[in-house]
C-alpha cells in the first residue's frame, strides 16, 4: 500500500496535486483541485503545498487503518450528539427522535460527547437520568434511539462494537405494559356535544385519527390526492392510500361512513380556497420543535376537560388508540384484521389492544356492586 503526491501539469503553467494511491493490487487516483505556480512559488503556493502533504498523511493513515482492521482513534474523539443529529435527519421526523436528542444534550451539559466516552456504564447513567424526568417507556424509546446510532457507528466501523450490547440483557430497562387511553363511542359523542372554544379543524382531525387510526404525522400531512373515490355496484366508496411516515409502508384501505362525513364537510370548508391538504391548519409548519402538534394537543386538552374526560390522558394519538380498541370491540377481537388496519408489521404490536380490551372488560365487571349474600345464605338455613 502506497499513497505518493503528484504532480500534472496545466496549459496555464501551473501544477495540478493529486494523490497515486496503489492498494490491495489496485491503483487510483484522487485529484485534491489544489494548483500551484512550480516555478516560482509564492507563499501562497507553498502554504497550499504544505496542505496537499498533509492530506496525504491523513489519507495514509486511513488506508493502513482499512487495511489492519483497526478503529481510527481520531473519529472516535468526535462529537457524538453532531453525529445523532446527523443520524436522526435520515430517519423520518417525529417527536421522539428530536426529544432524546434534547435529552441527550441536557445530560451533556450542552458540550461536545466524544464518541470514546460511550460506555455500557455511561449508558446506564444515561438511563438514570432520564428516569428521573420521563416514564419508564419513554427512556427505553429514548435508549433504543442512542442504540440505532451505535450500531450505525459500528457499520461505519468508527467504534468495534456497540456497548449497549455488553449491558446484561436482565440488567436492561424492560417495556412496561401500560393501559393505552382510548375513548368509547359514548364518550366520542360526548366530546361531539361539547362546545369549546377552540379551531373546528383540530377537532376534525382529531375525530378522523379516531375513525382511521392515523398518526399525528399522517394526518397532517394528508393530502386530496390519498383519497380516492370509486362507484362499486352503483355504491360510492371511499379509500385512502399513502405511505405511513413512521414504518414508510404504503397502506389502502376502506373508509368509514363517518370518516367520510368528516371529509365531505372538509369538502364543502374549502371550496372556495381549496388547499392540497385534508387538514392544511394543522400541518406541520416546525417539523424541529412541532410546534403545531403541540398547539393541537393543547387544544385537545381544553376540549377534553370542558367535556369532563380525563384532560390528562388526551393527546392526538390517543385517535389511533381509540380506533384500535373500539374496532376490536366491534369485530370481537379479530386481532389480524386491525393489524391490518393499523399498518402493523407484526400482530404482536396489535395485541397490545387485546390486553387493553381485556382490561375494560374486567374494570366493568368490577364496577359491578358487592351484596351481603352471606346474610341471605344464614337466613335460608335458618328457615
Amino acid at each position: 500500500m502506497a499513497v505518493k503526491l503528484r504532480e500534472k501539469t496545466l496549459s496555464n503553467g501551473q501544477v495540478s496535486l493529486y494523490l497515486d494511491i496503489y492498494q490491495d493490487k489496485k491503483r487510483w487516483y484522487e485529484f485534491l483541485n489544489i494548483h500551484i505556480n512550480r516555478k516560482k512559488p509564492s507563499e501562497e503556493d507553498k502554504e497550499k503545498r504544505r496542505l496537499a502533504l498533509e492530506i496525504r498523511t491523513k489519507r495514509e493513515h486511513e488506508l493502513i487503518v482499512e487495511d489492519n482492521g483497526l478503529v481510527d482513534k481520531k473519529k472516535k474523539q468526535a462529537d457524538f450528539i453532531a453525529f445523532f443529529k446527523t443520524y436522526i435527519g435520515t430517519k423520518a421526523n417525529n417527536c421522539q427522535r428530536t426529544s432524546t436528542l434534547s435529552k441527550l444534550c441536557e445530560f451533556a451539559n450542552n458540550r461536545p460527547l466524544p464518541i470514546s466516552r460511550i460506555t455500557t456504564a455511561w449508558m446506564k447513567d444515561f438511563e438514570q437520568f432520564l428516569l428521573k424526568s420521563v416514564i419508564n417507556n419513554s427512556a427505553l424509546i429514548y435508549l433504543m434511539n442512542i442504540n440505532g446510532a451505535l450500531n450505525e457507528l459500528v457499520r461505519k466501523q468508527v467504534i468495534p462494537r456497540n456497548p449497549w450490547h455488553d449491558v446484561p440483557k436482565h440488567d436492561r430497562l424492560k417495556k412496561k405494559d401500560v393501559m393505552r387511553t382510548a375513548w368509547t363511542l359514548e364518550q366520542l359523542q360526548k366530546l361531539a356535544n361539547t362546545p369549546c372554544n377552540i379551531e373546528p379543524q383540530f377537532k376534525q382531525a382529531y375525530f378522523f385519527a379516531c375513525f382511521t387510526g392515523l398518526r399525528w404525522s399522517d394526518v397532517n400531512g394528508l393530502k386530496w390526492t390519498n383519497i380516492i373515490r370509486k362507484n362499486i355496484q352503483n355504491t360510492d366508496q371511499w379509500f385512502i392510500h399513502f405511505e405511513q411516515q413512521k414504518t414508510e409502508s404504503v397502506e389502502y384501505f376502506p373508509l368509514s361512513d363517518q370518516a367520510i362525513d368528516i371529509l365531505i364537510e372538509r369538502e364543502a370548508d374549502q371550496q372556495e380556497n381549496k388547499s392540497i391538504y385534508v387538514f392544511p391548519l394543522v400541518k406541520e409548519t416546525d417539523p424541529k420543535n412541532y410546534r403545531v402538534h403541540g398547539n393541537v394537543d393543547y387544544a385537545l386538552k381544553k376540549w377534553a376537560k370542558t367535556a369532563g374526560l380525563d384532560y390528562k390522558k388526551m393527546k392526538f394519538h390517543t385517535g389511533r388508540h381509540t380506533y384500535a380498541t373500539n374496532v376490536l370491540e366491534l369485530t370481537n377481537g379479530d386481532l389480524y384484521t386491525v393489524s391490518k388496519l393499523l399498518g402493523h408489521k407484526s400482530i404482536q404490536t396489535t395485541q397490545i389492544y387485546a390486553q387493553v380490551r381485556d382490561k375494560m372488560k374486567e374494570a366493568a365487571v368490577k364496577s359491578l356492586p358487592k351484596l351481603n349474600l352471606m346474610m341471605v345464605h344464614k337466613e335460608n338455613v335458618l328457615n
